[in-house]
């Protein structure tokens, strides 16, 4: 009987999980706090006035960290404001080490220089960590395209991008050095496919819309479990 009843409250919870998938399309938060695929940067930007805050952990062969290979956790806010500016802070906690205070800091910006047409992709130039330790910096272009309504595969997103070293900044870690793409595909609005090459690994993952949640899963270098959930409000309409 106990069995018979966790079978029902199981099917109740996914059914009312499915009713309220929400119907936007999917942009948002990668593993690294930003709007991107997997761990990459895209051209997509969040919705202007929206904010977003969440947490993704990080398999401990796959992030950088002065405290050695271990589980990080990053936490995130990312907010869109104006049409063409995001800005996000990021605090990355390593796990079971104890002295971290607030953990490393991160703050990205990224300006939209050009907006998607109907031949042309969207451009944004972007840089992370520009103070602090700079463990994670970098400086990038990417650009993103999406081709509408594909057979069976739904709305294809196409990105692309290059890093390099344009500021002149000292840092002690350096991301999306060189060139990086993936591509996104989503056979219903609240549901992405991705994958991606970052500039030295391939990255594959989900992403699902449940309401004003977004839930990542990850195979971060195809053999590294990662991901996490993030939750987003329209400040104004």
């Amino acid at each position: 009987m106990r069995n018979r009843h966790l079978v029902v409250q199981v099917v109740l919870f996914f059914c009312i999980s499915v009713r309220t998938l929400h119907p936007m399309a999917l942009s948002s938060q990668a593993l690294t706090g930003t709007t991107g695929l997997v761990t990459i940067p895209t051209a997509v930007m969040p919705p202007d006035g929206s904010a977003t805050i969440g947490a993704h952990w990080i398999d401990a062969r796959y992030h950088r960290s002065p405290y050695g290979d271990k589980t990080a956790v990053y936490e995130f806010a990312d907010i869109g404001f104006l049409p063409f500016v995001e800005v996000g802070l990021r605090l990355t906690r390593v796990l079971d080490t104890p002295g971290q205070a607030l953990g490393d800091r991160m703050i990205s910006v990224r300006l939209r220089v050009l907006e998607e047409g109907d031949r042309a992709p969207a451009v944004v130039v972007g840089a992370h960590d520009l103070v602090g330790t700079r463990i994670y910096h970098a400086t990038y272009v990417a650009a993103s395209k999406e081709i509408a309504k594909v057979p069976v595969a739904g709305a294809v997103g196409l990105h692309a991008g290059y890093g390099g070293q344009w500021l002149g900044i000292r840092a002690k870690g350096e991301q999306f050095q060189g060139f990086f793409g993936g591509v996104s595909v989503s056979p219903r609005p609240w549901i992405a496919l991705l994958a991606e090459h970052d500039a030295e690994r391939v990255n594959a993952g989900v992403r699902l819309r449940v309401w004003r949640l977004n839930l990542l899963g990850a195979a971060y270098g195809m053999d590294g479990l990662s991901g996490g959930i993030s939750y987003t409000h329209q400040l104004k309409r």
